[in-house]
């Protein structure tokens, strides 16, 4: 029997005493360092210490004196002082390294030190005559005194104090009261709890959102909405000792009994057409679970030591697995079954069908009782599957990058933030240093990672989505930030449930405001449009106020037990980001940044070789923005080396264009002649080598002008082309080109297209010739045009070309002339 009594307003307590009178005291080493005094029952708690103290550890009491010893990492001191905090004198001051567990003995008090790894005594009253009793012991924790003599008299030592459950020692002049188990109520007479249920099977039909259990001690079978509402009774007679439960949610619920006269019995999910399956051959059935997929059901018996299967029917029995030591809970998860056994305190495996290929899949679990589990599922609950299984300690806040389909994760227990695809795969560390409690976690999918920390020192912290750039936004003021939500436009909200607040800043962590306060003790919250939403343990409630301001609070459901997260999903609240495609062309995992990405490989490789560059083998043309691809960090090539090969590259091309200038003006600038002028803007395009099929004549780019020397100004042909191939004057009034970005040929007089495919419309004006203004343009004969094939010239796509407009009437010099 286990009851909870003091919730509120506790930080990090630390060690705990208790005195037969009717108090405890323990310490509290959170943000406000503490020693606190309570009755046993949880009545009359007062603080009798707060200043002066740093790391509060160990607790002690000697009776004897009526005096209370404690221990201080922090300031590395022994103390004492009276139990209510009066008298305080230093024991033992600064020459502890750091003290933790406390105890006493007659005229000795004893402690346990981190840092030296030693159990060491001293003198109670004066703290003289220091002696090392065992060092070199690791992990030393706590530290206590037991002795025949150290016994007294208790209220609750006769008859429990005339309580039905729990007898808790309080102040005088009470001296004791009753509690129950967490759970259950306390009767009116103040000694007696509701009746205890005994539950033992459990199981919910997700869709007809019921719940369905055993209860051993009443022996009876019920039902309930997934609230608690509507409970009902459904099967109360011929049964001994109902234990499993498992649901065909077609039609059936079935259960083992390991009564007497042990039978696997199945009926209605109303509890009607009652039917006993299997009754010979049984011991102590335990887990049940039905395959819905190969139509069988399984269970385990602890007594016979076996896993068997059956048709659901019951006919077509079978032995899977034998021997097993003493299984108690089954499950399934895709082709496996798994169960615990309570001899090995294991978690084990096989196949469902076979039974071969048993494994451990954890072992060392003492108290294992049933196994469930934990997967992901659409939102109409179907296509259940396994996520991330292994090395977890206590995730405790979860996030999803929808875009580029990575979730986040923090877990306590190991001080980490990781990430993953979404199923599962790809899993990497993002942030493993200076955290301590790490909670709730929050992405912005085309920006940042949020993530708040309640440990000795909270804080709000935010990185990129690959963890880099990591930065502490807010590290004042705060208590225990829980909840964390992003207003995408401008800004982010978190509760605070030790300063039982909501509070807002902008996405850098400035502008800090306050939104509500008091609020009782807010865990989890998330928005929508203009609203806040927040679970609260204490009210058991989900409430809302509008985000703008922090008015118009209302209740939006009510009477909800266990409330943990709560999230929103909307068309309204989505985004992009360069990974939304084909993954940016990464091969594992993608992080989107401003206006990037970044490509990264999983902490553990997997059968798929990984690069941190994006290419177009991997990602295509449609998915691989090669320009933005930067390596993660610690991957790769540095990034000056980027910056040095591209600068080299640039110097190259410079060369060679002024090179080609020169050579073409020495080679085709003719007075005599009329010249055709073009201006080149800076593109990308292929190294491979331009083969020029005729004479050597570089492609021309952007415009094309024709200029007649002695003409006037008006009566230049202009075309707005993006890729000249060639080009030719026929004798007559037309001048012909080949425009390779629109894929047709074009003529100049009155300008319309000779050919064209999958084009788009042509936007130009131009100018006659008359027959004596025909001359050759390129070398070949008057009524043979050259042409100019280049390989793989590929312009940015979407880059926008200079026009310069006509060329006044002067003689070209930094354009080409041809």
């Amino acid at each position: 029997m286990r009851t909870v009594l003091i919730w509120e307003n506790l930080d990090r307590p630390r060690d705990i005493v208790v005195d037969p009178v009717g108090f405890m005291y323990w310490t509290d080493w959170g943000a406000n360092p503490k020693i606190e005094r309570a009755g046993m029952d949880a009545s009359s708690r007062v603080v009798i210490i707060s200043s002066n103290l740093t790391w509060p550890n160990g607790l002690a009491i000697d009776y004897q004196t009526e005096r209370l010893y404690w221990a201080d990492a922090g300031m590395k001191t022994i103390e004492f002082g009276n139990f209510d905090g009066s008298n305080r004198q230093v024991l033992i001051g600064t020459q502890l390294p750091h003290p933790f567990g406390l105890t006493l003995h007659e005229d000795k008090i004893y402690w346990t030190d981190w840092q030296s790894k030693s159990i060491q005594s001293a003198d109670k009253m004066t703290g003289l005559g220091r002696s090392t009793l065992a060092e070199n012991l690791e992990n030393l924790m706590d530290i206590h005194m037991f002795h025949r003599h150290r016994t007294t008299q208790s209220p609750c030592l006769v008859n429990n104090g005339g309580c039905s459950h729990l007898c808790l020692l309080a102040p005088a002049p009470k001296g004791s009261s009753c509690a129950c188990p967490t759970g259950i109520n306390l009767q009116t007479d103040g000694k007696t709890c509701t009746p205890l249920m005994t539950t033992d099977g459990l199981a919910v039909d997700s869709v007809g959102r019921k719940i369905y259990w055993t209860d051993t001690g009443t022996n009876r079978i019920e039902v309930a909405n997934l609230n608690g509402s509507m409970r009902k009774v459904l099967i109360w007679r011929n049964l001994d000792s109902p234990r499993a439960i498992a649901l065909y949610h077609e039609m059936y619920m079935y259960w083992t009994d390991w009564g007497e006269h042990a039978k696997l019995e199945r009926a209605g999910l109303d509890g009607s057409d009652r039917v006993v399956l299997i009754s010979n051959n049984l011991g102590w059935p335990n887990g049940l679970a039905v395959d819905k997929a190969g139509s069988q059901l399984l269970w385990a018996d602890a007594h016979t030591e076996r896993i068997e299967a059956s048709d659901l029917n019951g006919l077509n029995r079978r032995t899977l697995v034998s021997p097993v030591q003493h299984p108690y809970g089954l499950t399934l998860l895709g082709p496996h079954i798994y169960w615990t056994d309570w001899q090995s305190r294991s978690i084990q495996r096989a196949d469902k069908t076979s039974g071969a290929n048993i494994i451990t899949v954890r072992s060392n679990l003492p108290g294992l009782m049933d196994i469930q589990a934990v997967d992901r599922v659409n939102l109409d609950g179907s296509e259940m599957e396994t996520v991330v299984s292994q090395g977890l300690k206590t995730t405790d806040g979860l996030a999803v990058d929808w875009v580029a389909r990575n979730m986040y994760w923090t877990d306590t227990g190991r001080n980490t933030i990781e990430v993953a695809r979404l199923d599962g795969s790809a899993r990497k560390v993002l942030v493993n240093n200076s955290l301590d409690e790490p909670r709730a976690i929050a992405v912005f999918p085309s920006k940042f990672l949020f993530w708040t920390d309640w440990g000795h020192i909270a804080k709000i912290e935010r990185a990129h989505l690959d963890g880099s750039d990591r930065k502490v936004l807010i590290n004042t003021d705060l208590g225990w930030p829980n909840g964390l939500t992003l207003d995408y436009d401008t800004r982010i909200f978190w509760v605070d449930a030790h300063l039982d607040r909501i509070e807002s800043s902008d996405l850098s962590g400035q502008l800090r405001q306050i939104l509500v306060s008091p609020v009782s003790h807010p865990f989890a919250l998330t928005q929508q449009d203009r609203w806040i939403y927040w679970t609260d343990w204490q009210t058991k409630s989900v409430q809302r106020v509008d985000k703008y301001n922090g008015r118009n609070k209302e209740t939006v459901l009510a009477n909800v037990e266990g409330l943990m997260d709560i999230i929103v999903v909307s068309p309204n609240r989505q985004t992009t980001n360069h990974c939304g495609v084909n993954n940016g062309g990464c091969t594992h995992l993608c992080f989107a940044k401003t206006n990037s990405f970044v490509c990264a490989c999983p902490d553990e490789p997997d059968d798929r070789p990984c690069s941190t560059s994006c290419t177009d083998k991997i990602g295509g043309a449609e998915g691989c923005l090669q320009n933005n691809v930067i390596s993660a960090p610690h991957e790769g090539l540095h990034i000056s080396y980027v910056i040095g090969g591209a600068l080299t590259v640039l110097a190259i091309l410079i060369l060679i264009a002024v090179y080609i200038i020169y050579h073409k003006k020495s080679k085709f600038a003719d007075p005599g002649v009329s010249n055709l002028t073009y201006s080149n803007p800076s593109y990308r395009t292929s190294t491979q080598e331009v083969k020029i099929e005729t004479a050597q004549k570089p492609p021309i780019y952007n415009q094309l002008r024709y200029k007649k020397e002695g003409v006037g100004e008006g009566s230049y042909t202009k075309e707005k082309i993006r890729i000249v191939e060639g080009v030719c004057l026929l004798s007559g009034e037309e001048l012909y080109w080949e425009d390779l970005k629109q894929l047709k040929v074009c003529r100049g007089s009155g300008l319309h297209a000779c050919m064209r495919t999958d084009t788009v419309s042509l936007q130009a004006s131009s100018a006659s010739l008359d027959d004596t203004e025909t001359e050759q343009l390129l070398q070949g004969d008057q009524s043979e045009c050259s042409s100019i094939n280049t390989a793989m010239a590929t312009p940015q796509r979407h880059s926008a070309h200079p026009d310069t407009g006509w060329a006044p009437n002067r003689k070209p010099s930094t354009e080409s002339e041809v």
